[in-house]
């Protein structure tokens, strides 16, 4: 381990930094802290919008109506006052608004509704095709000025300037992060680290700028304007002081928790004491939320039997006729819990397809086996593959409560007595018809990856996940998205 004590390279410049140099302006600098073009757009579309459908729904007449008036002002002044509360323009350089379409139509869905509330409540005049067309505009209009400002590389600013405190690994994974950022461009000016590894990447080597009692110094050099610690980069009496030293300068500091397969919705902040503290809450596997999740299945599964049995009946017959074996193919696999059950696919391969296994090659690393090109494959079964109609007998192992519709891929029993014991924690769920693997690149998709997947469902479940899950798969169904 080596010791810092000076900034061996200026990432910006590439100008060596002294830690002792003095030759600086400490007037802090002004920033940005928003995006007013996109607010003053909203208001704009917000009013337009509500005078064209007064105009369609009433006539010029709705003009002339004081109630009229006073609910369109009030619908006008809700949706700007909720973007702006719920942070829709606080991002300093935006480089795409696509992650704010689904904030902007729950806020455009939610006014609506109190505009409907309010105006059955006080028995106003507007008429509901008003506020139909009021909903349909905002989302329309507000929705379009995002693509457009998506598109519009003028309307990005220079990228946040950022400054990294914490460990090798830590300051890595943060700068990785801040990279991968859809909507606001980042640009890493360098790390601060007490210690440097002997051995540490070169990356590390050339962005290191000195220890981290020198942020003041280093941040007022490189006009940084973000400065992000890693947990455990500074004890709680150097945070403070640290903080404070920071803010004087006008640099936001953030705290990276390291909680990266946590889903936002579980994280809370909250105090003990007026100290700050970050609350993870579990995911509620258990309770109405597993009732209701029963029932969607149950409704779901019976449904798509309804519809799909003509094809399942065709896919039967098909199977019998090429090579008279049976159709379902039967295999033990591991269910929720760890507890065997017995699954049921359309059969796809030849009658000893199991035994000829080891004679194989997996493409894949570990457990799982997969092969392009399998020629235990028949001719049907690759059909039948492609079109992942091969799984639609599972859903009478969910009607069974053997499955769900969404959950971890059901693996069979010796893979999973090939895996890390860690790979257990999958089976706090029902296994599912469709999954996060699924509709990530299903076959295309490494062990490792799907671990990742399946942990990250299993610890962040939630019905929400389960209908977005739900509506990728059939896209990933439709396109054979690593169907073999």
């Amino acid at each position: 381990m080596q010791n810092i004590s000076y900034s061996p390279l200026h990432a910006a410049s590439g100008e060596p930094v002294a830690a002792g140099d003095d030759k600086m302006d400490d007037t802090p600098k002004a920033k940005s802290v928003g995006h007013p073009p996109l607010a003053l757009f909203d208001m704009l579309c917000a009013l337009v919008v509500v005078a064209v459908a007064t105009l369609i729904a009433e006539g010029p007449s709705g003009f002339q109506s004081v109630s009229h008036v006073l609910l369109g002002a009030a619908g006008i002044a809700g949706i700007c006052l909720t973007l702006w509360w719920r942070n829709a323009y606080v991002v300093t350089r935006s480089i795409r608004w696509d992650g704010n379409l689904s904030l902007l139509w729950t806020s455009i869905a939610g006014v609506t509704v109190a505009m409907i509330a309010v105006s059955w409540l006080l028995q106003l005049e507007p008429a509901r095709f008003f506020q139909v067309l009021v909903f349909a505009g905002w989302l329309v209009t507000m929705s379009v000025v995002r693509f457009v400002f998506a598109r519009r590389r003028d309307h990005t600013g220079s990228p946040v300037k950022v400054i990294v405190a914490g460990n090798t690994g830590d300051a890595l994974a943060t700068r990785l992060a801040l990279r991968a950022d859809t909507r606001t461009a980042y640009d890493v000016q360098g790390f601060v680290m007490d210690r440097l590894d002997d051995d540490v990447p070169p990356i590390v080597s050339q962005l290191a700028l000195g220890s981290i009692d020198h942020l003041p110094h280093v941040v007022k050099k490189s006009g940084a304007e973000l400065v992000v610690v890693c947990l455990g980069a500074l004890d709680a009496e150097r945070f403070a002081p640290m903080v404070r030293q920071l803010n004087v300068l006008g640099v936001d500091v953030a705290l990276s928790t390291g909680l990266s397969n946590v889903a936002l919705r579980r994280v809370s902040l909250g105090h003990v004491s007026g100290r700050p503290m970050v609350r993870v809450t579990p995911a509620p596997l258990s309770g109405w939320h597993l009732n209701t999740k029963r029932i969607l299945d149950v409704l779901g599964a019976g449904a798509l039997i309804l519809l799909t049995a003509p094809f399942m009946l065709l896919a039967a017959v098909a199977i019998r006729i090429e090579d008279g074996g049976k159709a379902i193919f039967r295999q033990t696999r591991v269910g929720k819990g760890g507890f065997p059950f017995t699954i049921y696919k359309f059969r796809t391969m030849v009658d000893n397809a199991e035994d000829m296994l080891i004679d194989l090659t997996n493409d894949h690393e570990g457990p799982v086996f997969k092969m392009r090109g399998d020629p235990r494959i028949t001719r049907v079964g690759a059909l039948l593959r492609k079109t992942s109609m091969d799984e639609l007998p599972q859903l009478f192992n969910i009607l069974r409560g053997q499955m769900s519709l969404v959950g971890p891929r059901p693996l069979p029993v010796h893979e999973v007595e090939a895996a890390p014991a860690s790979f257990l924690d999958r089976h706090a769920v029902k296994p599912g018809l469709t999954g996060r693997w699924q509709v990530s690149g299903r076959s295309d998709t490494g062990f490792d990856e799907l671990d990742e997947l399946d942990r990250w469902y299993v610890d962040n479940w939630s019905l929400g996940q389960d209908f977005e899950i739900l509506a990728r798969t059939v896209p990933a169904v439709l396109l054979a998205r690593g169907a073999r």
